[in-house]
């Protein structure tokens, strides 16, 4: 086993959190709820052949069974997001943020903290989320477990 540690604070994003804050960015400029995403600028992000997510409801998925998540769920959803803390660290960066899912008369605010895996190219390799919310969206967990079905 491997133990990170940080010893300080900074204010400049490293270079690992510039690639999810824009990965991020990129993933709300599409969900608008508003016909059909296109993901393929995400791959710029991505390790895509060793992709792996690991959602809120323990579903896994690779590169191919994700965008068809994000699309189901980003087609229907107008999403926004709050980022409270970045930490950075190795080839680690854990992201906690809330996010705002908008779906018709349906709003749901979670608190999620996410967690991006790097190759050695600075591409997203694993993306675990783990969340806390009242009501996580049933057409959120619907979306995921459709995805994940062959």
């Amino acid at each position: 086993m491997t133990f990170l540690t940080a010893t300080g604070n900074r204010t400049e994003k490293g270079p690992l959190a510039r690639v999810v804050e824009d990965y991020s960015s990129a993933i709300a400029a599409q969900a608008t709820g508003e016909g059909v995403p296109d993901w393929k600028p995400l791959e710029d992000f991505v390790a895509v052949d060793e992709f792996r997510r690991v959602g809120a409801y323990l579903e896994e998925m690779d590169w191919e069974q994700y965008t068809r998540f994000i699309t189901e769920w980003a087609g229907s959803t107008r999403f926004e997001m709050t980022v409270f803390q970045v930490t950075e660290i190795g080839d680690l960066v854990v992201q906690e943020i809330e996010e705002r899912h908008h779906r018709g008369d349906e709003f749901v605010r979670k608190n999620v903290v996410a967690i991006y895996r790097f190759d050695a190219r600075r591409r997203i390799r694993r993306l675990d989320i783990y969340e806390q919310a009242r009501d996580s969206g049933q057409w959120i967990i619907e979306a995921a477990r459709r995805s994940t079905e062959d």
